[in-house]
């Protein structure tokens, strides 16, 4: 049971308490309402004081509440544990055929706001938050959400075929084929063998786009600045202990 939790854990173990999350989203935004941490004025304090007021309405910020008292390191797996689970709910649900089960869709269609409403957080609020962006995990949590929008997308579109009917130039029956046709989607490769032929599908399918190009490869870019900048971080860190080093006699 010990391997099982540093397999998990690791052996860095933060037993320090988590900080309430409700709590230090109000922080954020009176932050930002306050110019405490960025300067900002117009267009980019919209975003920003909207961001801040939505997470409000987020599930997972009630769940960072109901995890408060765990150690900080407990709480950071609960959440990666929900982000993992909303990746896999339109998979077991593609599994199981339910292609046509409404509460389905509208968790989907939740955690999807609720993925875009993060991922955009981290680019324009991340410095009003107490908590220091870790950019190795973000990087991981990122490819997770990158997987999830893809199999939503891929639940929206059978749901809507199955329940609808004529959505698309063949009909999706199975979940491989909703699947494929996401995936083909955000990589707007275009294959020809699938493709929308109402307005509504093709309104769907412009979305996935631009949320692929929009989110995922603005993120990546972002992300990898941040990558470089914790590698400087980590040379310097060395060089210093290397420069510091008492020389053997």
């Amino acid at each position: 049971m010990s391997r099982v939790r540093k397999l998990i854990l690791g052996h860095g173990v933060n037993l320090r308490k988590s900080k309430p999350a409700l709590k230090n989203q109000i922080h954020i935004f009176l932050r930002i309402w306050r110019n405490y941490s960025h300067h900002d004025f117009g267009l980019e304090r919209f975003i920003r004081l909207f961001l801040a007021s939505i997470q409000f309405f987020t599930p997972s910020l009630y769940l960072k509440q109901l995890a408060y008292g765990l150690g900080t390191t407990s709480k950071k797996i609960l959440i990666e544990f929900y982000v993992v689970s909303k990746m896999l709910l339109p998979l077991i649900a593609l599994a199981c055929g339910l292609f046509q089960s409404k509460a389905i869709l509208i968790l989907i269609i939740v955690f999807l706001f609720e993925t875009i409403i993060y991922i955009t957080s981290l680019i324009f609020i991340s410095d009003a938050s107490r908590e220091s962006v870790q950019p190795r995990r973000s990087l991981a949590l990122l490819f997770v959400n990158f997987f999830e929008i893809i199999f939503d997308f891929a639940f929206m579109y059978i749901y809507f075929d199955t329940t609808q009917g004529g959505l698309f130039s063949r009909a999706l029956n199975d979940g491989t084929g909703a699947v494929y046709f996401s995936f083909v989607t955000a990589a707007t490769v275009g294959y020809g063998d699938i493709a929308p032929i109402v307005p509504f599908a093709k309104r769907l399918v412009i979305v996935q786009i631009t949320l692929t190009f929009v989110f995922v490869g603005l993120f990546f870019n972002y992300f990898s600045n941040l990558l470089h900048k914790a590698q400087d971080i980590d040379t310097d860190q060395k060089f210093k202990k290397t420069r510091h080093r008492p020389k053997k006699s």
